[in-house]
């Protein structure tokens, strides 16, 4: 609606001109009063038509003056005091005349006793006055309604451009209005070898844009050393420049010894740096039990020790811990390619990294899940998946989960805004985006044409199409597993989820499995103590989850972090009940001063579980880094709290308003998590308004169920059931028995 600066809306004045007619009268009848003191103390006699016991005043309002009531005379009858008390008048509420009527003392109205006249002057002045503020309330309420207006029609337009855009164009085609596709950017060694598909070096290895540019100079024996001359560390900050000036969304380096320049990188940088897969350790550690153990292979033993200090400092990674195993592949049969600069026999290869990874499984069983730390070993994660059971990370999982926050999810939310990626990878040679005098300065580049360069091509693919072929014969030798399936514990609360929320099939692109905890109360979940009754069915619902065959659980309820030791130490998948798990993978990858803004459902709700939060997260409800905000305020979102249907669009405005509000008082914001179960819906949104990543339970869910997944751009391929694309339908109360269904409360 329009809103014009007197606070009209489409011209009317909401009680404007009526609080100046009050006024004006106010002060019309304290002259009246002044003056018929006067007369008394001049002895002047009463008008003649004035009855004994009546005392009249007559007052003129001005004729067409701004804020009168009417032109026309206006006359209170006060009567004066009667001969006795039980003769004076009950007293009564003072009226006034209407617009264009003269009074008479014949039809003057209720009397006043005129001692009390002073008495409902202030009274009414009072009631004057608080009219006034809720003037101004409303006022205010009709500016934020303009505002929100507004924020909804950026919204609804921004949707119609994308919509219009989208018709004319095909499927992967650069559409006129949309956001660019997300590509990220590789911090490449001096260094040239011929990557496989599935190293970091390899354009194949990613489902979205990547570009690449060497750093002069920085030399594996130099990254390894982690420490730069004052030439290597000026062309390293260039290279990170140049990047985001090409329009990267986050920035990785192509070796893991760079994780001693992840500190100097955040300073540079504007987006997010993960200059090592070990960036994923403390979440990582913090979905299993702490008597359990996490494999870490790298190219040698000994190589994470120099870096000790920075790990510990940047990804909360202990070395010495006894919780992680770390083991090198420099033994490997073939692995040693890498470091000679030719191309790796990856069948070979392969086969030696499983009977080194069962031979390590058999020597610590506690091992729950493996974290592949160098960037040459992601091409054998799917070949581990396979043969072991278990989580696998590496450094794509980690580039998949940075890049989440920037993509466009298509399964709810804002759709249509971002442009697809069309699956092209563009043709990248060593040291491609140098000018010359920078590519003069590269140590390791191989000259382009000579017989060496082109055997190693040859060489290159005579071993991938012998690989693939092999792996096709193995494959059918293989019983494939089943498809990667989440499992969402629920609270015994019933309301109809949005699509995106985690309670909500159509969130996700993979299987999920329900189970409701009877009892289990939301606000049980939110005191963070749960009785012995419905503990035992919590345990009992992680139990019969994991016999589902699922590849990890999660809640449907932010509050039900308070519960995350409790799960981990009955499950044996990873858990993480909470989307602020991600918040040390948010944490090491901007600088120091850059802000993360929180988004919950009320800004009160982290602060019972601060302790649980900063042992099981790492997490600082109080650290200067973090910006918690709550959404109660928001119109619509209270939907959640009374157990309605939520309008998200209606409620998307308010979101998207609420953001950049704080955006603009807060500059230094550089990403947004998502803590509460039912903010994904409003994630794309949020993309696409404010260009910031966006990280909530839905990114959290895919960043675990990755580790579990078949990765079909390369490794061991069609070892996996393909999910059919189908979801269960599901009501509160399924998968339970009648007995169990006895103890809800909400179904």
């Amino acid at each position: 609606p329009a809103l014009h600066s007197s606070g009209t809306m489409f011209g009317f004045h909401p009680f404007g001109h009526h609080h100046e007619a009050v006024h004006s009268r106010l002060d019309l009848l304290e002259a009246e009063v002044t003056q018929m003191h006067l007369q008394k103390h001049m002895g002047q006699g009463m008008p003649s038509h004035q009855h004994p016991n009546q005392a009249f005043l007559t007052f003129h309002g001005p004729m067409g003056s701004p804020g009168s009531l009417g032109s026309t005379v206006s006359t209170v009858a006060l009567p004066t005091r009667c001969a006795s008390p039980a003769a004076t008048p009950a007293p009564s509420m003072m009226t006034t005349t209407l617009p264009g009527s003269m009074p008479s003392p014949s039809n003057a109205g209720p009397m006043v006793p005129a001692e009390h006249y002073h008495q409902i002057m202030q009274l009414y002045s009072e009631a004057v006055g608080h009219l006034a503020k809720l003037t101004t309330k409303h006022n205010d309420l009709l500016v934020n309604h303009q505002q929100l207006m507004a924020a909804h029609y950026d919204v609804l337009t921004a949707m119609a451009q994308d919509g219009a855009s989208g018709a004319s164009g095909g499927k992967g085609e650069a559409a006129s209005g949309k956001s660019k596709a997300p590509k990220m950017g590789v911090i490449r060694l001096d260094y040239d070898y011929p990557p496989a598909a599935g190293d970091t070096d390899s354009p194949a290895s990613y489902g979205f844009s990547v570009i690449y540019r060497v750093v002069p100079g920085l030399t594996f024996e130099m990254a390894q050393a982690g420490v730069f001359t004052e030439a290597v560390e000026r062309r390293f900050a260039e290279a990170i420049k140049y990047l985001e000036h090409k329009g990267v969304s986050s920035i990785t380096g192509d070796c893991g010894f760079m994780m001693a320049f992840q500190v100097l990188a955040r300073k540079i940088a504007t987006v997010p740096v993960f200059m090592s897969s070990m960036v994923q350790c403390p979440v990582i550690g913090a979905a299993y039990d702490h008597k359990e153990q996490i494999l870490i292979l790298t190219a040698n033993g000994t190589s994470l020790k120099p870096q000790k200090e920075v790990l510990l400092k940047s990804c909360g990674f202990h070395v010495d811990s006894e919780r992680y195993v770390i083991h090198g592949c420099q033994d490997v049969p073939g692995f040693d390619a890498v470091a000679k600069g030719e191309a790796v026999p990856v069948e070979l290869v392969q086969k030696g990294i499983i009977a080194l990874t069962r031979k390590i499984l058999q020597e610590n069983p506690r091992i729950q899940g493996i974290l592949l730390e160098c960037t040459e070993l992601p091409p054998y994660a799917d070949a581990l998946r396979a043969t072991t059971g278990l989580a696998v990370w590496d450094a794509v999982t980690a580039a998949d989960f940075y890049m989440s926050g920037f993509k466009d999810n298509p399964r709810f939310g804002v759709n249509d805004w971002q442009e697809e990626f069309n699956g092209e990878m563009a043709q990248y040679t060593f040291g491609q985006n140098l000018i010359e005098k920078d590519a003069a300065l590269l140590v390791n580049k191989r000259e382009v044409g000579t017989d060496v360069k082109a055997d190693a091509v040859v060489k290159q693919r005579a071993i991938k199409a012998h690989a693939k072929a092999k792996a096709a014969r193995k494959v059918r030798k293989l019983v494939k597993q089943q498809a990667v399936c989440l499992g969402v514990l629920r609270l015994d609360y019933n309301y109809p989820p949005a699509a995106g929320d985690t309670d909500c099939p159509g969130s996700y692109n993979y299987d999920v499995v329900f189970r409701m905890v009877p009892g289990l109360t939301f606000e049980m979940a939110q005191s963070g103590m749960m009785t012995y009754k419905v503990q035992q069915e919590f345990v009992k619902a992680i139990k019969w989850l994991e016999a589902k065959g699922v590849s990890g659980i999660t809640g449907d309820c932010g509050f039900m972090m308070a519960f995350q030791p409790l799960a981990r130490d009955v499950a044996k998948v990873p858990i993480f009940m909470s989307s602020m798990l991600q918040s040390p993978m948010l944490s090491v990858a901007f600088d120091k001063y850059d802000i993360i803004l929180i988004l919950t459902a009320n800004s009160q709700t982290l602060q019972p579980q601060k302790q649980i939060l900063l042992k099981e997260c790492g997490f600082d409800v109080d650290s200067e880094r973090f910006i918690i905000q709550g959404c109660q305020d928001v119109p619509g979102f209270d939907a959640v709290a009374k157990g309605e249907k939520v309008d998200v669009e209606k409620v998307t405005p308010g979101i998207v308003k609420l953001v950049m509000d704080l955006l603009s008082m807060q500059p230094n914001i550089r990403g947004i998590l998502l803590e509460c179960t039912e903010l994904p819906p409003y994630a794309d949104a949020l993309r696409m308004t404010t260009g910031l990543p966006v990280w909530d339970a839905v990114t959290c869910a895919d960043f675990f169920i990755s580790s579990r997944k078949d990765n079909p751009r390369f490794g061991l391929n069609q070892w996996q059931n393909d999910w059919d694309g189908t979801h269960d339908d599901y009501k509160l109360g399924d998968n339970l028995t009648a007995e169990e269904k006895s103890h809800a409360l909400n179904i």
